[in-house]
């Protein structure tokens, strides 16, 4: 559900904010949206499809709250996953039971742009207000690499913020700048679309003009959808549209992507096109040594995933975690069971014989019992494994 929110005592009018959290996986998102929402979460899936849907209250500096989602992990817009599909189809305001995106919070690794900036520059293309997290700050510190922030706002055209959401740092400047952009921030006006091939730009135009036409959203989001369909031949834009509009439209596909893909295909120039434009971007902010400094985390990783060392570890954690929940757990189920044991003589001491007391004794704490004495194993399991994910 969306937050209302009132735009004044003038107008009394109330509007309802809606941020979207993308980003690359094993960047820190899942971090940093628990780190903004606490314990103001919900949980669940999206209607028809098993892709969890996380959504948690947002508080940010100006006194205001918007609902934060959390969207899946994905490295393009490139739909062709359900997850993948979802986050097009939330960031293009297509799904009729889910709110209107009004900003995105992007957050990238700091210690690999170089990656994670493919994605952002997609998302920054749909024209929606943006604020960019640049998570593991310490970790790209610690590596040698400088990153200029101020200049790197500038090239990205939206706010960058230094966070380092496992510490809880940076957040407090981050919910900010997020409150800035909700209450009249510039919309990016990034388009990689020239860097094609001459007469590329007005063909997707042409395209764009015709989904407005027809569903009215702005000009930026029928455009990056527009570029969608035409670069991923088969993906999930493309039939999409298709079906909204017929065989038609996909003989136009067909049609421009015979005039300008030159028998390579259109996603490999888009790879080419964005990797230049990240390339001059990170020329511009970006500096480290020629070798990075080694971390005491990449030396650990040398071992964990060594072929040899790293496999007899994992089989080493494996058997500790088996262990743990086969046989350390065996004191404590004990104990859990006969705390049932002693509440049942109890009861078989009090309550006369009969219905009641059958009731009680063998169906309420043996049916309870039965089920909490796994409450150990269950315990140390989910323990264990949030130390391994962690």
């Amino acid at each position: 559900m969306d937050t209302e929110l009132s735009d004044g005592p003038r107008t009394g009018v109330k509007q309802r904010f809606t941020i979207a959290l993308v980003g690359n996986p094993n960047t820190g998102k899942t971090t940093l949206f628990n780190g903004l929402t606490g314990l103001f979460q919900r949980v669940g899936n999206y209607p028809g499809v098993t892709v969890e849907r996380k959504s948690g209250r947002l508080s940010l500096s100006n006194g205001i709250a918007a609902d934060l989602i959390d969207l899946p992990g994905l490295y393009s817009l490139a739909a062709h996953a359900p997850d993948e599909m979802i986050v097009s189809d939330i960031l293009l305001g297509r799904l009729a039971d889910e709110p209107e995106i009004h900003a995105v919070l992007a957050i990238v690794d700091a210690s690999n742009l170089y990656r994670n900036l493919y994605l952002v520059s997609q998302v920054l293309e749909l024209g929606l207000p943006a604020v960019i997290a640049l998570n593991m700050s310490d970790i790209a510190d610690a590596r040698g690499i400088r990153i200029d922030v101020d200049r790197l706002s500038r090239c990205l055209g939206v706010p960058v913020v230094r966070v380092c959401a496992n510490r809880r740092q940076g957040l407090g400047d981050l919910r900010r700048e997020l409150g800035r952009v909700l209450h009249g921030g510039s919309r990016p006006a990034l388009s990689l679309v020239p860097g094609f091939p001459g007469g590329f730009p007005a063909a997707v135009d042409g395209i764009a003009s015709v989904l407005q036409s027809h569903n009215g959203r702005g000009a930026s989001a029928c455009r990056a959808e527009a570029f969608r369909a035409i670069v991923d031949e088969g993906g999930y834009a493309e039939r999409r549209l298709i079906e909204a509009h017929g065989d038609d439209f996909r003989a136009i596909l067909r049609d421009v992507r015979g005039r300008f893909s030159a028998g390579n295909g259109l996603s490999a120039l888009e790879s080419e096109v964005r990797y230049k434009w990240i390339r001059g971007v990170l020329a511009e902010v970006v500096s480290q040594p020629e070798q990075l400094q080694k971390t005491p985390s990449d030396r650990i990783d040398r071992v964990l995933t060594h072929r040899v060392w790293g496999t007899l570890l994992f089989v080493a954690a494996m058997g500790v975690v088996f262990q743990a929940i086969y046989a350390w757990a065996g004191p404590l189920m004990d104990l859990v069971d006969g705390l049932f044991l002693v509440l049942s003589g109890w009861v078989g001491e009090w309550f006369p014989d009969g219905a009641l007391k059958s009731l009680v004794q063998d169906g309420v704490i043996a049916g309870v019992g039965g089920v909490i004495i796994f409450l150990p194993q269950i315990a140390i399991l989910f323990f264990l494994v949030a130390i391994l994910d962690d």
